[in-house]
């Protein structure tokens, strides 16, 4: 009776598994195939199904719309992890000096964005960046006596202005991270340096930011990540067609979007997203390798 039920128990277990494998198969194996098969054809997936072997590859390399949004992908990435980071840092230092219930109002303050909708927060940046009848236009003749900026119309500052609206939206997970790094830092290291008569600011550059490094490192592998996939912030705020004006906005996944939706160059779209792939994939492969670091101070 015992091994009857164990056998039972044991084809349960392995029916179980072999349908998760199914399962993982079809969602993640199967798709990578059909993909990476598509980006050897010449194909709109209704009328046209043609094999050109290495032609999208070798077209790739000649495209000067890859090279851009590539640029535009790394340009995104710099400045919104680093000035993302720097911000977060100086927020959470702030809070991180507040006791009480103060303390917990100023992190859900900062963190309200964070869980508010990516779209959501575009439409409303669209109309913060309206020209002169928008809030931040507004300000700037006000107060500078600037006028008729032009924001996300112009080609010079459009992406700048989106990296912005991305930096303030996930400022609140940022610093949270941050504060919570903070806090694990045992307050004797801080009492024994200022006996030592060792200033605030020297504090946070020789205790603070140094044990923040496993955090900073996290931080900086994930929004790397993330700019290196960025979509949905370009594609709401620059119109019809996204990554706009002038292709001054285009990043990769922008530009693999238009070339399969658009133009219905599925072939092409696919060998975009091959190569983007391969960078995420880089990407992970780094940030797995940093995760893997005994930190030791």
């Amino acid at each position: 009776m015992v091994v009857r039920t164990l056998r039972k128990r044991n084809n349960y277990v392995v029916t179980v598994i072999s349908v998760l494998i199914v399962f993982v198969a079809l969602l993640t194996v199967w798709p990578f195939i059909f993909n990476f098969t598509l980006s050897f054809v010449k194909t709109d997936l209704l009328t046209q199904f043609k094999f050109v072997g290495l032609r999208n590859y070798r077209y790739l390399v000649k495209d000067p719309i890859f090279f851009k949004a590539l640029w535009h992908n790394a340009f995104y990435g710099v400045v919104m992890v680093s000035v993302g980071i720097i911000s977060s840092l100086f927020i959470a230092s702030l809070i991180y000096k507040t006791k009480g219930i103060a303390k917990k109002i100023y992190t859900a303050v900062y963190f309200v964005p964070v869980v508010t909708s990516m779209v959501a927060v575009t439409l409303i940046w669209n109309l913060l960046y309206f020209p002169n009848v928008g809030a931040f236009a507004a300000i700037l003749s006000k107060f500078f006596g600037i006028e008729t900026v032009r924001f996300l119309a112009d080609p010079k500052i459009a992406l700048l202005c989106i990296i912005i609206m991305d930096i303030w939206k996930d400022t609140g997970i940022r610093t949270v991270i941050l504060l919570a790094g903070m806090e694990e830092i045992p307050h004797s290291l801080f009492e024994a340096s200022k006996m030592d008569g060792t200033s605030s600011v020297r504090q946070f550059f020789s205790i603070t930011l140094p044990l923040l490094r496993p955090q900073v490192v996290f931080l900086l592998a994930i929004y790397s990540i993330n700019a290196l996939r960025v979509f949905t912030q370009v594609y709401m705020m620059t119109g019809n067609p996204p990554g706009g004006p002038a292709n001054s906005t285009k990043t990769l996944a922008i530009h693999m979007y238009q070339e399969a939706f658009y133009s219905l160059r599925f072939g092409y779209g696919t060998t975009l997203l091959m190569v983007l792939f391969l960078l995420l994939f880089g990407l992970v492969f780094l940030q797995i390798r940093s995760f893997k670091t005994r930190w030791e101070y």
